[in-house]
């Protein structure tokens, strides 16, 4: 099976004003796995330039969309392959239970076994903990139950069985993705000792390029008014926290419509 996904398999990184920080970053966590599978995905021609200064050896390919929820859709509109993995550009380790961080070439293990995974399970969706807190990571996975697959390394099965499914928001695309692929497959594949560091919108460039930290705030209230009245009742949960408003979701939902 590991072949068939190995030429079907194409890693996209959307990334905003931070080739360097990509360079140290993602590109440096994943040294060991052939660049030719993976591309960068940039905002326009300006940014194109930017990145090809710095970056060499990669394929790119230009969105021209702002928000990280475009780019997402940009993404699936234009992949021709039938295993699509997203990974953000300022991962600084992939670490399992342990702690201990994972190689490239283990990295490119655990995305064959994900994908590998969503076929026995019949799902099209998977992904790891968006977090390094080793307290809070299990090793084992789940596959029917509802859980939150972060964007920030998740992968997607496209094909005439799974067609893409698309996310109207610019942000929090990421829990709309998991809500939807579970209510269309019944479920999504999350292995929960597997976690990764990173700092959610503390670096430089990204999102935070194009929004302060009010305007982000201001806008992902008002997607959680949305998404809170398009998803089922009983999906989402909001919780307040020192940031803001937050959105988990109810790994105890279960799908009663036929």
């Amino acid at each position: 099976m590991s072949t068939i996904i190995d030429l079907n398999l194409r890693i996209y990184i959307p990334s905003l004003n931070r080739p360097q920080a990509l360079l140290n970053k993602t590109l440096k966590v994943l040294q060991g796995i052939n660049k030719d599978l993976i591309t960068i995905v940039v905002s326009n021609d300006e940014q194109l330039k930017l990145y090809t200064d710095m970056i060499k050896g990669y394929n790119f390919i230009v969105s021209n969309t702002n928000s990280i929820g475009e780019k997402r859709n940009f993404i699936k509109h234009v992949a021709k392959e039938e295993y699509i993995m997203m990974i953000d550009d300022d991962i600084t380790k992939i670490i399992d239970s342990d702690g201990i961080a994972l190689s490239g070439e283990r990295i490119y293990s655990l995305i064959l076994k994900g994908f590998e995974t969503c076929i026995d399970s019949k799902t099209s969706l998977w992904g790891i903990c968006g977090y390094s807190n080793t307290f809070y990571m299990k090793d084992r996975y789940t596959a029917f139950e509802l859980k939150f697959i972060c964007g920030n390394f998740m992968g997607f099965i496209q094909n005439e069985e799974f067609p893409p499914i698309y996310s109207p928001y610019s942000l929090l695309e990421d829990y709309y993705f998991s809500c939807r692929h579970f209510l269309r497959d019944g479920g999504v594949v999350k292995f929960c000792g597997i976690g990764c560091e990173t700092r959610f919108a503390k670096n430089k460039g990204g999102i935070q390029s194009h929004f302060s930290n009010d305007e982000r705030l201001a806008m992902e209230y008002k997607i959680i008014d949305q998404m809170t009245c398009e998803l089922p009742d009983g999906m989402l949960r909001i919780h307040d926290t020192v940031r803001g408003k937050n959105l988990r979701l109810n790994y105890r939902y279960k799908i009663t419509e036929v």
